[in-house]
């Protein structure tokens, strides 16, 4: 069987889709990538792709809606679909898919693979309204339409109850051979710590990802800031892990930016392909997001037993649960409302202890490698015939 990956970028595909990849190779598929060679997560190649003989194909892939833009990469994307000639296209992230079949569907069975819909949870209307269209457009050109979490399995399922389908797994999963809390000797620890000048009786939290105001960095970075120089706890620590994002705000003003800037409680560190490391060194995971599919994130941090305080939201609440491996605020939180999560571990370090070993007790369940049967045996079942056109 030829199958065909298509993701926004390279880095995506090399963090999420690799181990996919790999294995259908190894069971005798060809295997083609389309995506653009981007790498918003940047870090070190898995495998080595092209010498094992995935195949890869570049485009650009437009972040905005701009109809002229889309129209014009996906009657490119479209002519290399033609070309590569697939007998599965599966299509990964709303962006993704919408560039593919705005000039048209392919006309090869296509599964579009949805990581968190938009509009059930965007709170401008005008934005709403366009993502619907967008969204329902996208799943009206799918064959087959696989959702991450719950809710938004539930809410397709409602408009296409034959395409719509849920993953056995935890969305992507997560990299548990990575994400090992004892794979990481306290010798290291102690090094990256002295490093970043974090002293032993530190309390360290993590953000980790866009710096976006809808995955809530202004308010982290608000209720920390409140927490140093208001309240005076100069022993909390934030490291703040990833980089701003040049279509979406901070959330943050002028002051605030320079306010967080200059406090050396604050640590920025840049995209990297070591979280896994700075996790090691953190008490706490802050991500109080308003909108996510099944965050990896949050699956990582859980994952190197550190517990998380997340908002009640879609994806995030499947993942948290309240005092049991983390702290879960309403779904719209206030910095005063996170503030107070913050001093509730930082003052029960009992509680902070129980909520982690819980956390490293339910790591198994976030394991990739579920997800990755999961997607194997969804292309078998494909390749046999055993499946349905909407």
């Amino acid at each position: 069987m030829k199958v065909l990956l298509i993701i926004t970028d390279y880095g995506s595909f090399n963090n999420f889709l690799s181990e996919v990849a790999v294995q259908l190779l190894n069971a005798g598929h060809e295997v083609h990538v389309v995506c653009s060679l981007v790498k918003i997560i940047n870090c070190k190649d898995k495998y080595p792709y092209r010498e094992m003989g995935i195949i890869f194909h570049y485009f650009d892939f437009p972040r905005s809606f701009n109809f002229f833009s889309q129209i014009a990469a996906s009657k490119k994307i479209n002519k290399r679909i033609k070309e590569i000639n697939p007998d599965l296209i599966n299509i990964h992230f709303t962006t993704g898919i919408f560039t593919t079949v705005i000039w048209r569907k392919p006309p090869y069975f296509t599964i579009g693979t949805i990581h968190g819909l938009g509009y059930p949870v965007i709170k401008n209307r005008l934005k709403r309204i366009v993502f619907e269209l967008v969204e329902k457009f996208c799943f009206k050109n799918l064959d087959q339409i696989y959702l991450i979490n719950p809710f938004d399995y539930n809410l397709v399922k409602k408009l296409y109850p034959k395409k719509a389908f849920y993953y056995n797994s935890f969305g992507v999963g997560c990299d548990l051979r990575k994400f090992d809390p004892f794979s990481i000797p306290n010798d290291f620890r102690k090094k990256l710590r002295r490093k970043l000048l974090i002293n032993d009786d530190d309390f360290v939290l993590a953000f980790t990802g866009r710096f976006v105001a809808f995955k809530g960095f202004d308010i982290v970075i608000k209720a920390v800031n409140y927490l140093n120089n208001k309240f005076k706890y100069r022993n909390i620590k934030l490291l703040i892990i990833g980089g701003v994002d040049p279509i979406h705000e901070t959330g943050l003003n002028k002051i605030e930016e320079t306010e967080y800037k200059n406090n050396e409680n604050i640590i920025q560190i840049d995209f990297t392909a070591d979280v896994n490391l700075y996790l090691s060194i953190s008490n706490a995971f802050v991500f109080p997001s308003e909108k996510e599919g099944m965050p990896v994130c949050i699956m990582e941090a859980l994952a190197m037993g550190v517990p998380v305080i997340t908002s009640n939201s879609r994806g995030c609440n499947d993942l948290v649960e309240n005092s049991f491996n983390g702290l879960l605020l309403s779904d719209n939180p206030t910095v005063e409302e996170t503030r107070e999560a913050i001093l509730k571990l930082y003052n029960d370090r009992s509680l902070l202890k129980r909520l982690s070993s819980n956390a490293l007790s339910k790591r198994n369940e976030f394991n990739r490698e579920r997800y990755v049967e999961n997607q194997i045996e969804i292309y078998n079942d494909i390749s046999l015939g055993d499946y349905q056109y909407a």
